[in-house]
């Protein structure tokens, strides 16, 4: 058995994925193949219509990623990583989803981005 160069799980043979001269598994390949897009309109108006038509429940996580904002105030991702005890792919999984529902945004503030809630700066 191998181990994914990134994440550094077992890979069973004949499961690995080469990406850049390394060793993946599945799931960190599909990380840097197709990375989540926050800035994307057809996603937030398929999320907004979900909202409106079905109604949303939230993951655990992305709950957790709010109340952190609305509690401290805009962050940057290492310190919503670090609060929570993720990884980046973790919280950039989340939150492209709450912002294609227009939950939580991210601004450049010099040459730092933050996150915050949808209606604050």
């Amino acid at each position: 058995m191998t181990e994914c160069n990134k994440c550094g799980t077992g890979i069973e043979p004949g499961e690995s994925y080469e990406f850049q001269g390394k060793l993946l598994c599945e799931d960190c390949y599909m990380d840097v193949m197709n990375p989540p897009k926050t800035c994307d309109p057809w996603a937030v108006h398929l999320a907004k219509s979900s909202i409106i038509q079905d109604g949303f429940q939230l993951t655990a996580l992305q709950e957790e990623i709010l109340s952190l904002l609305k509690e401290h105030g805009p962050m940057q991702m290492e310190e919503i990583t670090a609060k929570l005890e993720i990884n980046e792919a973790e919280f950039r999984n989340a939150f492209a989803t709450l912002r294609h529902m227009e939950l939580a945004r991210g601004f450049k503030k010099g040459d730092n981005v933050y996150y915050t809630l949808f209606s604050q700066e």
